[in-house]
């Protein structure tokens, strides 16, 4: 299975066909964020603020966004609520992030139930990419509460027929190794550095791939996962501002491929705000396209990328994400 089964989902959810292409893609994005901009301004009172007299019908092309203000994560925690465009008798889920080293007010984040059913659909369709039905999946990341991280990763296996075990976070790397000895996955999902201390407790343990999230993946880790279980390993790449789900590597490799029907990526440099050069690395600016209970439009990452526009070995022509720096952890441990 390849990132050309993303193409045919993304293909799907935006109308496009089963092999869309990147200017077929790029005016979906468009229509897209100018209905998303006229939405978020009607029904919230910071969005209202931030693009008063701002014409979405002048936004001819993707290039014109970097003319819009950005969103930071200092107006997630200073702003809260004012960024919500449904009633709170609507909302499914919110998440709470805590601010490392300040004192200051976390980051609440709003999700309706049709939100959090996008997501599950993502990681239905991204995850069929690696594993199948029948297959054992140990899911070895936080959120294991309804509707958390875990919880929507295992109802996307489910949805295909894999069978999840939600772990949780292995802080326990002995108890860890127990679980894996028993349940004898087919795939693991988990942190690098603690998927890295698990296989070398259990060397002798096969699974055919593995799933890295949540942190910078170095590439030697990487490696000496791939040695230790001999298994294919593979990245994601996402955040709980992103609805968890974001991109992920195919099994040919070459980039992130990502949820293009949900998410508007752009690369920038981060002193200027201006649009990076084709293939030029900078911060990752992203709009989700279809979130509405709390959208965010040009929302700054604080991780660093670039565009892939050749296509990817796996025969998709859509744009990819480069290898992704800059962030510790993309998950809140409590989620």
């Amino acid at each position: 299975m390849s990132g050309g089964v993303l193409d045919s989902w993304v293909g799907a959810r935006a109308d496009l066909g089963s092999e869309p292409d990147p200017a077929a893609l790029a005016g979906y994005q468009l229509a897209r964020f100018r209905q998303l901009l006229d939405y978020a301004r009607e029904r919230s009172p910071f969005y209202q603020r931030l693009y008063q007299g701002i014409d979405s019908g002048r936004l001819r092309t993707l290039a014109d966004l970097a003319a819009l203000p950005p969103l930071s994560a200092e107006d997630l925690r200073r702003e809260g609520g004012q960024l919500l465009c449904l009633p709170q008798t609507r909302v499914q889920r919110i998440v709470t992030l805590a601010t490392s080293g300040s004192s200051g007010p976390p980051k609440r984040l709003f999700f309706s139930a049709a939100d959090l059913e996008l997501t599950v659909d993502f990681f239905a369709h991204g995850m069929a990419t690696m594993t199948g039905r029948g297959k054992r999946v140990m899911i070895c990341l936080p959120g294991s509460n309804p509707d958390g991280l875990c919880d929507l990763l295992a109802r996307g296996l489910r949805r295909f027929g894999a069978e999840p075990l939600l772990y949780g976070m292995v802080s326990d790397p002995a108890a860890a190794a127990e679980s894996l000895r028993g349940f004898r996955p087919h795939c693991l999902v988990g942190m690098p550095r603690q998927l890295l201390a698990l296989a070398r407790l259990c060397p002798e343990q096969r699974p055919e791939t593995v799933l890295l999230s949540a942190e910078n993946i170095p590439e030697p880790l990487r490696q000496e996962l791939a040695e230790l279980w001999r298994a294919q390993v593979l990245a994601h790449w996402g955040m709980t501002e992103t609805g968890y789900g974001g991109a992920v590597e195919c099994r040919p490799g070459g980039g992130y491929h990502l949820r293009h029907a949900d998410l508007l990526v752009e690369i920038i440099d981060p002193a200027s705000g201006r649009p990076a050069l084709p293939g030029e690395s900078g911060e990752i600016v992203f709009t989700t396209l279809t979130r509405e209970a709390m959208p965010l439009l040009r929302y700054r990452s604080n991780d660093f990328s670039r565009l892939i526009n050749e296509p990817c070995a796996c025969g998709s022509r859509l744009p990819r994400l480069g290898p992704v720096q800059g962030h510790d952890k993309l998950y809140p441990l409590t989620s």
